[in-house]
C-alpha cells in the first residue's frame, strides 16, 4: 500500500495544531503497515472513498488500483468533514 497526501490535505494538516497533525500522521503510518489497526470505513454512495477517523478529525481517502494507492484528499474536523 502506498500513501499519497494531496496538496489540500497537506494544507489542512498544516492548519492543525502540532499534536493533532502528528496523531494523524501516526495513523497514516499504522494504516500503511496494518489497515486493521485503524478506524477505516467505506463511505456510502461511493465506490472508492473511505474515511479514517482520528479523534474528532476525519481524513477523506480515495483508494485506487490493484496496488492500493491511497490518496489522502482532505483532513477536516468531524463537523465539517461530510459537507
Amino acid at each position: 500500500m502506498r500513501l499519497v497526501i494531496t496538496e489540500k490535505a497537506e494544507k489542512d494538516l498544516a492548519g492543525l495544531d502540532r499534536r493533532t497533525s502528528q496523531r494523524i500522521r501516526d495513523a497514516f503510518d499504522v494504516m500503511i503497515t496494518n489497515v486493521n489497526m485503524v478506524d477505516l470505513k467505506k463511505l456510502k454512495g461511493t465506490r472508492d472513498r473511505w474515511r479514517l477517523r482520528v479523534g474528532d478529525y476525519r481524513v477523506l481517502l480515495q483508494i485506487v488500483g490493484d496496488e492500493a494507492t491511497v490518496y489522502a484528499l482532505r483532513v477536516k474536523h468531524r463537523k465539517e468533514a461530510y459537507k
